[in-house]
């Protein structure tokens, strides 16, 4: 399924979702502003630079920036804090990885449970 965003709005999207202000992102790459404006608004394409620079600002790929979708590879990315919590994982005996995937299915079940319950609130507000 092709991405019809354009890149300024993924910026755009990617900032409100981390709650980055315009002019925190624009000091952090090196760019004016109102010409991050321009880019987010569609209205200047984003340069080479800026689009590996924002993505290593934000920790996602130029691809993704771009809309492409994500290549398969075999090797899955894990950020330094996923990589800690599983060599601790991995540390536990069958008890202990036991109890930390119930934990984690317990916390996933109830994410899902409270999306759907504003979903339907929203639902019933409109």
């Amino acid at each position: 399924m092709e991405d019809e965003t354009n890149i300024g709005q993924r910026i755009y999207d990617l900032r409100v979702e981390r709650d980055v202000q315009q002019g925190e992102l624009a000091e952090a790459v090196h760019l004016h502003q109102s010409v991050l404006n321009r880019i987010e608004k569609g209205t200047r394409p984003a340069r080479d630079r800026e689009v590996r620079d924002i993505a290593l600002f934000f920790d996602v790929s130029a691809d993704e920036l771009l809309g492409l979708p994500p290549r398969q590879t075999d090797e899955l990315r894990l950020t330094p804090i996923e990589r800690h919590l599983l060599e601790k994982f991995r540390f536990l005996d069958r008890r202990g990885q036991s109890m930390v995937r119930h934990t984690i299915e317990n916390e996933y079940d109830f994410l899902i449970d409270e999306q759907a319950d504003a979903q339907e609130q929203q639902k019933r507000d409109a």
